[in-house]
């Protein structure tokens, strides 16, 4: 939070001049809804300067009635050349999808090699980067397409005025989880490093977007493959055996989530500290990727002395003093598995109808 703040308080502290208008744009199916700078005609020219592809590998979950036994899924996840592969073959889609729709893309290389791209690729992060909050309780690796820098500060969450994340049906509801408010509207956490060179960030993207007379264009792709729940007696009827134990319960749900998938644009007239925003409104499934868990729920006792069985990532009284293990960490409660050569395919076939409408917007924004 209070690298937020002060990520906000700079931003602000970048307004040089006045920022363009905004036009309000919604897709014609729906999927996306925001703002595009009002030099409508500036758009039919991009240059996508960050298309990262955020793949959540960890997910926690807990109950208020035992708040020191996380429940934490993982995946076993592919080799990073494959995951890589998929952003590449994501960014790829995109621009034929927009070139298809009349919308002119500036060659990836040319951006990569650009002095601004340059410099902000020392502002930003590795490539790949793991991102973890604690609050949030998830992990992921990010990566970015096509040599472009890994920067988030472009791409964070979008607020939506509903989310479609909800614990499993049947579970506890969400005033009885720790922390859901946040789960359910957040999926990025970390980069925190970046607060510190806004001004280059924004600064680069005005200055790309002046020399290749383009709009900037900025891509997050958020990818979570599960869905959590906790049952807990007492709150809900027959969902355990006896008042003391609590159960975790997942089930596969691959999909391209709302608010974690974001596209932001940047113009040479602009702001360079303000950014006008599209946004995911809900998920996108990922039909064609089959993924599976090693089991389906797991329980354990909610005995403060730490007896029965506990949570893989520590649990109890002494887990919870200690603070039991990272939320990024390589113990799980449930293992979480696909096939990786159905990774690529499936998330294009996802990202598709995205994209889509993506260039309908930039194409024929009013």
């Amino acid at each position: 939070m209070k690298h937020s703040r002060m990520a906000l308080c700079l931003a602000a502290a970048l307004t040089i001049g006045v920022a363009n208008a905004a036009t309000e744009v919604t897709g014609p199916q729906g999927l996306l809804k925001g703002q595009v700078p009002d030099n409508l005609a500036g758009l039919k020219r991009v240059a996508i300067t960050t298309f990262i592809v955020q793949y959540v590998t960890d997910v926690g979950i807990s109950s208020k009635r035992n708040e020191s036994d996380i429940f934490f899924s993982k995946w076993k996840e592919p080799a990073p050349e494959v995951m890589q592969a998929a952003a590449d073959a994501l960014y790829e889609q995109l621009v034929a999808d927009l070139k298809a729709a009349g919308v002119d893309v500036v060659d990836a290389g040319e951006v990569a090699a650009h002095e601004a791209i340059v410099e902000m690729r020392k502002s930003g992060q590795p490539n790949p980067a793991v991102f973890s909050s604690t609050p949030l309780k998830k992990a992921s690796k990010l990566f970015a397409a096509k040599g472009l820098p890994l920067v988030v500060a472009t791409v964070q969450d979008a607020k939506l005025g509903s989310y479609a994340t909800k614990p499993l049906e049947g579970t506890d509801p969400p005033r009885n989880l720790v922390g859901w408010d946040r789960q359910a509207r957040e999926w990025l956490g970390g980069g925190g490093s970046e607060v510190f060179s806004l001004a280059s960030i924004f600064l680069g993207q005005a200055k790309v977007a002046t020399s290749l007379n383009a709009t900037a264009l900025n891509v997050r792709m958020t990818v979570p493959l599960v869905d959590l729940g906790v049952t807990t007696c007492g709150n809900t009827p027959g969902s355990c055996s006896g008042w003391s134990n609590v159960t975790g319960l997942i089930k596969p749900n691959p999909r391209i989530v709302e608010a974690g998938t974001v596209f932001s644009f940047m113009q040479s007239t602009g702001n360079p500290g303000h950014l006008h925003v599209v946004a995911l409104q809900q998920p996108v499934p990922i039909t064609g990727l089959k993924v599976t868990t090693d089991v389906e729920k797991f329980e354990v006792s909610a005995s403060i002395f730490g007896g029965g069985k506990r949570t893989a990532r520590g649990g109890g009284l002494l887990g919870a003093l200690a603070g039991g293990a990272g939320v990024n960490d390589e113990k799980a409660d449930f293992w979480v598995s696909f096939d990786a050569a159905e990774l690529q395919p499936a998330l294009v076939s996802a990202g598709g109808p995205i994209f889509k409408e993506l260039a309908q917007i930039l194409s024929n924004p009013k």
